[in-house]
């Protein structure tokens, strides 16, 4: 079974085995998209898969629930371009903790942190081990942007040449929302911008390390884009779209039968 939490009453999740059911907290953002796509696109994308998810997916003798979504997140590298809102890492700490207390006193013992914005990443691969310790329960992460998540489909579909086009507001993420709400996206204000240029002399130093860097949004980019989203289509979206749920799919039953 897969279902949402909003949706449960009570008693239904006073009456699950909690050794036999996992709780996904989706974690997301409202933040700038570039001129062509939404502030909301980040927590578009991800309710998105995990409706298709929930009405798709079903994992026999578990139980899946899914969390109420937190849309805001850590963005403040976005912050002074219009629209976006942040939470400071503390406040975002402390509110993740807290949705884990309550699940922790409804007696579930695994959770995924589910996270579609990678500006969120770091603190939660921190707040992870921090409630596996205080809590004992198995807390994971899931966050499909600084992972190899998508490099197996982008092999075969991206095609804009710059190893930033797959970034924000970019190829991957202005296909998925084609697919998903073409009402959103102003195709008429689709630019390309990537930072190449910035780090073409570097041997270590880029936005995917080795050696990283403490970043603001306007120290790569004028448009808000770091990416190519000319190259999206709403046909690459779906495809996107299936192999994110079917990917989650394999993760989550993966996950189940893990034991720490």
């Amino acid at each position: 079974m897969v279902t949402f939490w909003k949706n449960m009453i009570s008693s239904q999740i006073g009456k699950l085995d909690k050794e036999k059911s996992m709780v996904l907290l989706p974690i997301a953002a409202i933040e700038q998209h570039g001129g062509h796509l939404p502030v909301g696109t980040d927590s578009l994308i991800l309710e998105a898969l995990l409706e298709r998810f929930a009405n798709t997916k079903e994992f026999k003798g578990y139980h899946v629930i899914i969390a109420p979504q937190l849309w805001v997140g850590k963005s403040n590298e976005h912050l002074g371009f219009p629209g976006t809102i942040s939470y400071t890492a503390i406040t975002l700490y402390n509110m993740l903790k807290e949705m884990v207390d309550s699940m922790v006193k409804s007696g579930f013992k695994k959770v995924m942190l589910t996270n579609s914005h990678g500006g969120n990443t770091d603190l939660l691969n921190l707040i992870s081990r921090d409630l596996r310790i205080e809590y004992g329960i198995d807390v994971y992460v899931f966050d499909w942007w600084f992972t190899p998540f998508w490099q197996e489909l982008l092999a075969t579909e991206k095609e804009s040449p710059s190893p930033y086009g797959v970034f924000h507001a970019c190829e991957l993420e202005t296909s998925l929302m084609m697919a998903i709400n073409p009402d959103l996206v102003d195709k008429n204000a689709i630019t390309d911008e990537t930072p190449d240029e910035k780090f073409q002399d570097m041997k270590y130093l880029s936005l995917f390390g080795p050696v990283n860097m403490g970043w603001k949004t306007r120290d790569v980019t004028k448009s808000g884009v770091i990416g190519s989203p000319s190259y999206a289509t709403a046909e690459k979206g779906e495809k996107m779209l299936q192999y994110a749920t079917d990917k989650l799919e394999a993760i989550v039953a993966e996950l189940l039968g893990f034991q720490y």
